[in-house]
């Protein structure tokens, strides 16, 4: 059995990592193998741009832009690709949609960012955890020490804006983000068992 690709996008502080968690515990709970994995990645490619995103190293953005789909071809390689052929869910949060948002709002045309990114995957579903940026702000501000994206809120609305106008076009699933977990939860449950 093929597995299945499940990608969670949406700004800083919408959520994704506790969503992820959740909706691998319950697919694991239903007999499902489960990766959960994220962009930018542990590897060598990814560190380097954590250190950008630290402030601790400063590039073009195209160079970053050309690092994140770099980072995202390895990863697809190393772990998405082989998950998928022993039969896993790959869970992976954040990927295209994200660098198209990311990217785009800080000037980069979108066209561009695409054709660098022609050789990833398509996954099976994808879902923007819509949050207004300054209530995904608000829950991240008080929680840990933000980095360079994370503290720029005017970015953040240019994120969220994009978001919004990339999913329609992808056609990602948008959950709204605002409500309780397990009503999240639920959705996010749903629009995979969908795909399963």
């Amino acid at each position: 059995m093929k597995g299945k690709f499940i990608s969670i996008e949406g700004v800083d502080g919408c959520g994704k990592s506790t969503h992820v968690k959740l909706l691998a515990r319950w697919l694991r709970f239903h007999g499902r193998r489960v990766v959960i994995t994220d962009e930018p990645t542990n590897d060598t490619i990814g560190r380097v741009i954590k250190r950008i995103l630290r402030g601790k190293l400063k590039l073009p953005i195209a160079a970053e832009a050309l690092l994140f789909a770099a980072d995202r071809v390895q990863h697809i390689s190393d772990v998405i690709e082989p998950a998928l052929k022993a039969g896993k869910v790959v869970l992976n949060e954040r990927y295209v949609c994200s660098s198209l948002a990311y990217q785009s709002a800080r000037g980069l045309p979108t066209n561009w960012i695409s054709s660098i990114n022609k050789c990833a995957l398509r996954p099976d579903l994808g879902i923007l955890i819509d949050v207004p940026a300054e209530i995904a702000f608000a829950r991240i501000k008080s929680s840990r020490r933000l980095d360079e994206f994370e503290r720029n809120l005017r970015l953040q609305q240019r994120v969220r804006r994009n978001y919004l106008r990339i999913a329609r076009r992808e056609g990602l699933k948008i959950v709204n983000g605002t409500r309780s977990c397990n009503e999240v939860q639920a959705e996010i449950r749903k629009l995979a068992s969908a795909v399963l």
